[in-house]
């Protein structure tokens, strides 16, 4: 009876977490839709494009949501089982609240395992394809800043040709590189000069270089022989200018400082840094570490991954709350009330949550304790209540 109870109750919340989430998940479509032509209002981006980018966020504002979304379900659930008296039987066989819960809290934990293993994935890959386009399309530009195991890469565009930079560290919003290269192109993305720096500071509309090396390419590449001739086929410029004992014309020039122009700030630099939305959970401990061995800090990104991996206690607690406020019989009432009062419970949740991320992506606490506190509170609280209002 117990086994086939379980598995009618778990139905019956899967069920309605699969009806809560295709409703929600068609209304974010619809209203990131109206968003998104408002934002590409005067670019020539078409209404397919538009579409497109509104159908690769939905998922990561799914992913956010997604507490809410449980909570919902089990409301949504355990108010049927009271309203059709299934409630009432199942308790008067002698059937525990806490049996008749398990199998929806049981469901719940499973599907937090499957949103960080599987949903999160795919929905950091579709993010990384829409920040992508939305910057191709809407915003007019690539990505500034990119990051490997070898350092930082920015690209800077100017009224000469475009700069790129390669730092092996830096700071924690990238305004002080260290150990710099910078490759200056002229048009044709021709390497015009290449500097090399001990460090580089941004300031604004500026960066200064220190103990800098720099080597000017822009130099013609034949050069005239004491007869008037030019060097033979296939003979390379330098080759030709130690025949005719000619000093080359390319070479290091050591400055202590050197200024170059540039339009980066602060803010794009930070804005350029991948967001942790669009690392997959599996791939997030590799950058964080390539983060770190850089000089950048990886809070937000680390805060991610711990959020991430609390979601197996995080939606049960959802659960706990939703059958707390739902599991009223309908004759006592008071129903349309117990569900504001959970709905006003999954409110407070997301503020405790976005405080405590906002902590700790900055850094001010420990990302795990700024991850795990809001769940654990959730479940002590929907424990309480569960044992206040049901085992007096």
């Amino acid at each position: 009876m117990i086994g086939t109870l379980s598995l009618y109750v778990m139905r019956r919340f899967v069920g309605a977490f699969t009806a809560a989430f295709a409703a929600v998940l068609l209304l974010v479509v619809l209203v990131d839709l109206v968003e998104q032509m408002r934002r590409s209002a005067g670019t020539a981006t078409n209404f397919s494009q538009v579409l497109e980018l509104s159908l690769l966020h939905a998922p990561s504002l799914m992913m956010e949501i997604l507490p809410f979304l449980t909570l919902i379900a089990a409301l949504t659930c355990f108010a049927r089982l009271a309203r059709s008296s299934e409630l009432v039987v199942t308790r008067a066989a002698g059937v525990s609240v806490w049996r008749l819960i398990a199998p929806a809290v049981a469901a719940a934990a499973l599907g937090g395992v499957l949103a960080f293993s599987v949903l999160d994935p795919l929905s950091a890959g579709l993010l990384q394809r829409f920040e992508r386009q939305e910057a191709r399309w809407i915003k007019d530009r690539a990505s500034l800043l990119s990051v490997s195991g070898n350092g930082l890469w920015l690209r800077q565009a100017g009224g000469e040709g475009q700069t790129v930079v390669h730092a092996q560290r830096a700071n924690g919003d990238g305004t002080q590189l260290w150990r710099v290269s910078l490759f200056r192109f002229a048009e044709g993305d021709r390497l015009a000069a290449r500097v090399e720096a001990a460090r580089a500071v941004l300031e604004p509309g500026r960066w200064v270089l220190y103990d800098v090396r720099e080597w000017d390419l822009a130099q013609p590449t034949a050069r005239s022989s004491p007869e008037g001739g030019t060097p033979p086929a296939g003979e390379t410029d330098a080759q030709a200018q130690a025949e005719l004992g000619v000093a080359p014309a390319m070479g290091w020039t050591d400055l202590e400082q050197l200024t170059l122009p540039t339009e980066l700030t602060r803010a794009q630099i930070l804005e350029s840094f991948a967001s942790p939305g669009t690392i997959s959970f599996w791939a997030l401990p590799g950058f964080i570490k390539g983060l770190e061995a850089a000089g950048v800090s990886a809070a937000r990104h680390r805060m991610h991954w711990q959020a991430q991996l609390a979601l197996p206690l995080l939606l049960p607690a959802m659960v706990l709350i939703g059958a707390a406020f739902s599991m009223r019989h309908v004759r006592f009432g008071g129903l349309g009330l117990m569900a504001l009062g959970a709905i006003g419970t999954g409110l407070a949740y997301f503020f405790l949550a976005n405080v405590t991320q906002a902590f700790g992506g900055s850094g001010a606490i420990a990302a795990p304790l700024a991850a795990w506190i809001p769940p654990v509170a959730m479940t002590l609280f929907a424990l309480g209540l569960l044992l206040h209002l049901e085992d007096g």
